[in-house]
């Protein structure tokens, strides 16, 4: 998503030239931005505001990332939209002008998704409620722990530490312990 984002006018980012193509005393000079520049992700949101906004949606004064327009409504996060709309043809149409502006989209079948976020509708009140059952599931399955022999357990927190099991099974490291320590903290 950050390479759609031009780097600033008067701003220049020198990077070596990749093995291969190396000259003596010669760089690249970037004219868009890279994953792991300081100012790329905040260069892509202003691109892709740009963009919603040309496309006739406004940005909300309460909340940056809604943006709001006649006949569709739009969430951004980073790099992943959300559209509501009373019918689908106008978010068709609103895709296909953002086409125009460069922005390539790829559809999912629902919102469920989003940032790992299920929205249910509550008929009753007309709410909508957030819930992250699916990446709740992808965390016990990192961890094994969907094959239903994790014990349910009240406490928060146990009165002793842990301590290592001489007698129990060899640790595998089958999964990867900072992505599912990523997963948690998103939760």
């Amino acid at each position: 998503a950050f390479l759609h984002a031009p780097i600033p006018e008067g701003e220049n980012v020198y990077v070596q030239m990749p093995k291969g193509f190396r000259r003596k005393g010669k760089c690249l000079r970037l004219k868009r931005c890279l994953y792991g520049l300081r100012n790329s992700p905040r260069e892509f949101w202003k691109y892709m505001v740009e963009k919603i906004e040309a496309c006739g949606l406004e940005q909300s004064t309460f909340d940056p990332c809604l943006f709001v327009g006649e006949k569709v409504i739009c969430v951004v996060f980073v790099d992943d939209c959300l559209f509501w709309s009373r019918d689908e043809e106008s978010i068709t149409e609103l895709a296909l002008k953002l086409k125009e502006q460069g922005v390539d989209l790829e559809q999912e079948e629902d919102a469920a998704g989003f940032l790992g976020v299920k929205l249910e509708r509550d008929e009753k009140t007309g709410l909508l409620e957030m819930r992250q059952d699916g990446l709740i599931e992808r965390v016990l399955e990192a961890l094994g722990l969907n094959d239903g022999s994790a014990k349910v357990k009240w406490t928060p927190a146990e009165a002793t530490p842990l301590v290592k099991d001489e007698d129990g099974m060899e640790a595998t490291g089958q999964f990867s312990y900072s992505s599912v320590v990523g997963m948690l903290l998103y939760l």
